[in-house]
């Protein structure tokens, strides 16, 4: 594009951006409100600001109009569709859809924010906390600053609880050890709530069935000076009797058909007893025994919250059911009757999927899943899944001539059993979560066109539970890979045939061995989620060929070399360690950015009966979800570059580091920004004498990484995310100097051979 064209362009949206400014349909005298900004005076010592800042900010009304470049587009379609005649319509759609009401700053009341804040902040402890606001005018819009004068807080001198010898008063005080409210703390109301359910949880975990937090009250006494406080808890003197008395579990009756046709149980029905549960059934469907080990609720216990819940939260993990309810009836003498009624899903199902696929290796196209579904296979609540996927994939972007497209083909089967399914007898009876135990078998070809085709076959038998909210971990024991490299086309044979180690790499060949997985995720709790800062975090470990090599080495008489392996049916097996890290941190900026990083660093290590990892073992980086501004697999090893005539290679390796960070923040509706920075690289254990430069040099390695950036957008609707990277190479390994210098972008060929457009379907992280 020539440069008068590009100055045109510029002018013609400057021009519409302007139009969309709204400043003709200004009454006299009328502005736009621009939102407003919380400034902290007098705050030195005030710990928590950023997460303070936050929630007031959250408080304050109304909304200002979303603005991009300066302008207000819903606004302006609101104001150019004027009044439509026609509830329906294209002006009603466009006013509605497309627009806006807008907001102007004589909506905003400034006294109503202002004893919003001051309350806020009073409740967080700052009692001589007061708010004062100033305007910035503009032109055509006004913003407001109000600013939080505060100091110091008062903080909690004594705690004091419910005193007496009745039975009430004496469980609140045997608790009273746990307390979240501690001498010394700053007064918060919000902890106060939060210390008043903990003793509801508490007591309700000691039989009083009808206690409610409401019941307890606190008083403070602010005036003992010093900026402190007495902080004494009570009962509310007309608390009813029975909210003081514990109750027992009498009958437990378990409907695992129950359908809600008015208030009775529909249909003829049958009662097993089993291990002191009524079990009322209609049909053969489950075996009773499968749903009553997941009941917590015993009969002659006394209640408690954490029975109820555990029993709630395991019927719901069994994913069979449709609807969990556990009602309580009151009984004489203090005792409860138990009801868990249960709705059924149906059993069978068949899912049809076709989306857009986007991978890690820069490959975007069409695919196609169906999926069979039984969802209590062997009465047992078993889910047996059976999966067909198709796809077709084609690289974009980069200096290729030519596309490089792959499609694949798969089929899965997956049983998944909720419990432990070991030789050993392993119970997990008292946790809410349901472990589950997988059994799967599948194969999968994967044909790059033009140049082979990969063919795999997986078997793995292994657990999966949760340790907490926040913790989950993954355990395979048996992990059966089988991998055999066919329809090799000459130009990549004949990489093949001059690269033995890359070569080995593709051989075919058995992975046996063992793989284990921790993750973590903050936001597991959903408290946590409005929290500033979250974090995730991943841990791998992979060990194969250990056990084999072993009983092998034992028994053979002869020692396996490089080039004669142990074989296992005629074909080597790979005998290899693999671990590696994800940590991520997302900090919440403000309700509308966010700031989000990763950090990855694998290493793999071969040895016995191999010399190289299996290629799909093998570190890489570039992509649209690794560092964007590079091709999939194109970075590295170390400073090597492939030549032009075989960048259609993989280049991957034994260790791997790399880094993003990214500024996450809103632009209109469902559409989000970001700007982003990526770097990385990845390298060999042993020098490659294919690959100049490819070895990890402690000394040399952060001189070697890869650093790219630029900006995305991202249409986010929840349920689905589109999203859109282009970036530009900062730094290349193999030169160690910083390119800004280079940046071209009015040259049609400097923007061909740097910029890349990553199209995916999802964050990259």
């Amino acid at each position: 594009m020539k440069h008068h064209q590009i100055n045109i362009l510029l002018f013609l949206t400057v021009g519409l951006f302007g139009a969309c400014s709204g400043a003709k349909y200004l009454n006299e005298g009328q502005k736009y409100y621009d939102g407003a900004e919380i400034k902290f005076v007098g705050s030195k010592g005030v710990k928590g600001k950023g997460n303070l800042k936050i929630e007031l900010e959250e408080m304050l009304t109304p909304e200002p109009n979303v603005k991009l470049m300066g302008s207000r587009p819903k606004v302006w379609f609101y104001n150019i569709a004027g009044e439509p005649k026609k509830k329906r319509g294209f002006r009603n759609w466009m006013k509605t859809k497309l627009g806006t009401t807008p907001i102007y700053y004589s909506d905003v009341d400034i006294t109503r924010n202002i004893n919003l804040l001051e309350n806020k902040l009073h409740n967080e402890g700052y009692f001589q906390a007061y708010v004062t606001c100033e305007v910035k005018e503009g032109k055509l819009a006004n913003t407001i600053v109000f600013k939080a004068h505060v100091s110091e807080p008062y903080r909690y001198d004594t705690v004091h609880f419910p005193a007496g010898n009745a039975p009430l008063p004496k469980s609140i005080n045997s608790i009273k050890g746990e307390t979240l409210l501690k001498i010394g703390q700053r007064y918060d109301l919000d902890r106060m709530k939060s210390e008043r359910a903990r003793i509801e949880k508490e007591l309700k975990d000691q039989g009083y069935f009808y206690f409610d937090d409401q019941y307890l009250l606190f008083r403070a006494d602010s005036t003992i000076g010093d900026k402190k406080v007495d902080l004494h808890m009570t009962v509310k003197h007309d608390a009813p009797a029975k909210v003081q008395e514990i109750y027992h579990i009498s009958d437990i009756y378990v409907y695992p058909n129950y359908r809600f046709e008015g208030t009775e149980v529909t249909g003829n029905v049958d009662t097993t007893m089993v291990n002191g549960i009524h079990y009322i059934h209609s049909d053969n469907a489950f075996k009773p025994e499968v749903i009553t080990r997941h009941v917590r609720i015993k009969e002659g216990d006394i209640y408690t919250k954490e029975a109820e819940l555990v029993s709630l939260n395991r019927l719901i993990q069994l994913d069979v059911f449709k609807f969990v309810n556990v009602d309580f009836k009151d009984m004489e003498h203090r005792q409860l009757r138990a009801d868990v009624f249960l709705t059924p899903f149906h059993k069978k199902s068949i899912r049809l999927e076709l989306q857009a696929v986007s991978k890690s290796n820069n490959n975007v196209g069409p695919s196609f899943m169906a999926s069979f579904r039984n969802r209590n296979f062997l009465r047992g609540a078993e889910h047996y899944e059976l999966n067909l996927t198709a796809g077709y994939e084609v690289q974009v972007g980069g200096k290729t001539d030519q596309p490089l497209s792959s499609y694949i083909l798969g089929i899965e089967n997956v049983l998944t059993v909720p419990r432990f399914v070991t030789p050993l007898k392993i119970e997990n009876v008292s946790s809410r979560f349901v472990p589950e135990t997988k059994f799967k078998l599948g194969f999968k070809t994967l044909q790059r066109v033009d140049l082979f085709r990969l063919n795999s076959i997986d078997i793995n038998y292994g657990f999966s539970w949760h340790e907490t909210k926040t913790r989950r971990h993954e355990l395979y024991p048996v992990s059966i890979d089988f991998i055999q490299l066919g329809n090799v086309s000459e130009k990549f044979d004949s990489v093949l045939q001059s690269r033995p180690i890359f070569s080995r790499s593709y051989e075919e060949q058995f992975i046996i061995g063992a793989t284990y997985s921790f993750y973590y995720n903050s936001q597991g709790k959903e408290e946590r989620i409005s929290n500033a800062h979250n974090f995730y975090f991943n841990a791998n470990f992979d060990v194969s060929g250990n056990l084999l090599h072993l009983l092998q080495s034992t028994a053979a008489t002869e020692q396996n070399t490089d080039d004669n392996p142990y074989q296992l049916l005629g074909s080597p097996y790979s005998q290899f360690v693999k671990t590696d890290i994800d940590f991520r941190h997302f900090w919440r900026l403000s309700s509308s950015t966010k700031l989000a990083s990763r950090l990855i660093a694998g290493l793999g290590y071969a040895y016995g009966n191999s010399v190289v990892l299996p290629y799909t073992k093998q570190f890489s980086v570039g992509g649209s979800s690794s560092v964007r501004a590079f091709r999939a697999r194109s970075v590295g090893p170390g400073v090597y570059e492939a030549p032009e005539d075989q960048n259609y290679i993989d280049q991957t390796a034994d260790i791997k580091l790399e880094g993003n960070v990214e500024y996450r923040f809103d632009v209109i509706g469902a559409f989000k920004g970001a700007v982003f920075v990526d770097a990385g690289n990845v390298w060999t254990l042993e020098k490659d004498e294919s690959r100049s430069g490819a070895e990890f040099d402690f000394s040399e390695f952060y001189n070697q990484i890869a650093v790219g950036t630029g900006l995305g957008l991202r249409f986010d609707v929840q349920f689905f995310v589109l999203r859109f990277d282009l970036a530009l190479p900062l730094k290349t390994p193999a030169n160690d100097k910083w390119r800004f210098s280079d940046i071209a972008v009015r040259d049609r060929k400097w923007r061909r051979d740097n910029l890349l457009l990553n199209i995916a379907i999802g964050y990259p992280f």
